[in-house]
């Protein structure tokens, strides 16, 4: 195997530890030779001059774009992956900044997974709400890639076509980046090995998954976008609606029925406390989020081996507390 791990790199000031980590994770635990191919289009120069200096990091000038986000995200991964590949890669995993392997020959077991039928590994987020690949951790054979050029996001001729709405009602998922590979497999009848969450100790951002891969989730979300989402604008919020799970569907539809058939007048008040709530809540929701994940944060930050250890286990160390 000759693996080529893709990785955006999207840090703040504050995340070098989590970095380190990261690299520190990769050559630990990658025993196939292996290069990590990095997009730094908008990394801080410091971080870029530590990447330069790493002998298994290959700066890659992908060219740059004003998108953001989960497009910004899918944009320089579809360059880094055709990189990799002209570099002969026998095999291309992506990464993010905030996720990497946690027991040695995690690239091995993932290949063995592989088959002409199962051309994908990935992370699944949520085994009822998000049932796509996940780019925290994706990984195939390059003859996959080769074969049926999948797109990490879908065009919007793709999204409303008859095939995805097929896709979408069998497979509860949220439209962001990964959603190609998803479809693709979809439409070419093909499979591939979900890694489920396989954390035994509690945490809301941080997750193991299959026992192999970390991911703590967050990082960009938190210290980058500063909780603008993907889902801004009413087409997109509708389509996060529609592919919710069905008791989600349901209740929008019931909602919708109810406020058809209550007064004018009355549906004017109720709008007005829905706005004065969303005010109230969404910045009490975002608040309680930060505060948990910059817990989080620092747990892993402050002793990784106890951290992971944790939740591999569910077994508190003397120096780890929730």
């Amino acid at each position: 195997m000759r693996l080529g791990i893709t990785v955006v790199y999207l840090v703040s000031e504050r995340n070098e530890k989590l970095l380190d980590l990261h690299l520190g994770q990769i050559e630990k635990h990658t025993k196939a030779p292996y290069m990590i191919y990095a997009s730094v289009n908008r990394l801080l120069p410091e971080f870029r001059r530590k990447l330069e200096q790493h002998p298994r990091v290959k700066i890659c000038e992908c060219p740059t774009t004003d998108l953001r986000s989960s497009q910004e995200h899918a944009f320089y991964l579809d360059h880094l992956i055709g990189i990799a590949l002209e570099d002969g890669v026998s095999h291309i995993s992506v990464l993010h900044v905030d996720s990497f392997p946690i027991r040695s020959g995690w690239a091995q077991e993932l290949a063995d997974r592989l088959s002409e039928s199962c051309v994908l590994a990935a992370i699944m987020r949520d085994e009822v709400f998000d049932q796509k690949p996940l780019t925290a951790c994706l990984f195939f054979h390059r003859d996959f890639y080769l074969k049926y050029r999948p797109t990490f996001l879908l065009s919007d001729k793709e999204l409303s076509s008859p095939a995805y709405k097929q896709y979408r009602r069998k497979f509860n998922h949220l439209p962001d980046s990964g959603v190609g590979y998803g479809f693709k497999l979809y439409t070419e009848g093909l499979s591939w090995y979900p890694l489920r969450k396989s954390s035994k100790g509690h945490s809301v951002f941080g997750g193991i998954y299959g026992d192999l891969i970390f991911h703590l989730g967050g990082a960009a979300w938190f210290d980058l976008y500063r909780y603008r989402t993907f889902y801004k604008d009413e087409t997109s919020a509708n389509a996060l609606r529609k592919s919710a799970p069905l008791a989600v569907r349901c209740y929008f539809t019931l909602r919708q029925r109810i406020l058809a058939v209550t007064p004018k007048q009355v549906r004017c008040f109720l709008a007005l406390l829905r706005n004065v709530d969303k005010i109230i809540c969404r910045g009490t929701i975002n608040e309680m989020r930060r505060e948990i994940y910059e817990r989080e944060r620092m747990q892993l930050l402050d002793d990784p081996e106890a951290y992971l250890s944790y939740l591999r286990t569910g077994k508190q160390s003397a120096t780890h507390g929730e």
